[in-house]
């Protein structure tokens, strides 16, 4: 009943933003028209959709092991209580399959950030969205020149993207850090970075950064 209630409120929480999406975004008598003033628009959303999308994935694999432990931690203890007849000895393994499981979900949960992932996105995702929507609606410091204001808006887009990668690029160096000490950068043949060791590439449909 609790979930069936929790579902309605979500549901009706993302048609309110649906809707309001739509009402920033509506063609008007000030919107914005020109080519490059779209393109800046198409690609600011582009970024939105997939933090957005990156933060409901995290989120979804925090609860899912975190099920997976507390369920599995339930059924791990009733099966080391419950007696297995001398008969079934042979399948006696079977009652180390939780306990197995438990263990594998939680050290995903403590070497991968999913839960720290998706507010971190979804607050990447809100920052974007709050620019859009000031430069949609020409609030300041959109409210100039057309070309003025898009130079600022995608000036500012690619900023916030930025600090973000720039941010990914130095939890991976810390964490390479950390594990191995300090050491100099590996170069390849062509005297480029490694590919691991290269900042995480800007957000494009289908290649999140890592986790």
């Amino acid at each position: 009943m609790f979930g069936f209630f929790g579902g309605d409120r979500a549901k009706k929480a993302q048609q309110r933003e649906e809707a309001l999406e739509a009402l920033v975004l509506a063609q008007g008598e000030n919107s914005r028209s020109s080519d490059e003033a779209k393109k800046a628009i198409a690609y600011c959303q582009l970024c939105i959709f997939e933090y957005e999308r990156w933060s409901k994935q995290s989120q979804t694999r925090w609860e899912l092991l975190q099920g997976v432990v507390v369920i599995g931690g339930v059924v791990a203890t009733l099966a080391g209580a419950i007696s297995i007849p001398q008969a079934w000895d042979s399948l006696a393994w079977i009652r180390s399959l939780p306990a197995a499981t438990v263990t594998i979900a939680a050290g995903f949960l403590s070497s991968f950030s999913y839960r720290e992932n998706a507010v971190r996105y979804e607050l990447a995702a809100v920052a974007l969205w709050n620019e859009l929507a000031r430069y949609e609606t020409r609030a300041a410091p959109y409210n100039k020149d057309e070309a003025e204001d898009t130079s600022a808006f995608l000036n500012t887009v690619c900023r916030l993207v930025e600090a973000e990668l720039h941010n990914w690029s130095v939890l991976v160096r810390e964490g390479r850090v950390d594990e191995n000490g300090p050491k100099a950068p590996l170069r390849s043949r062509s005297g480029g970075a490694r590919a691991s060791q290269r900042t995480p590439p800007p957000p494009t449909p289908g290649s999140p950064p890592p986790q």
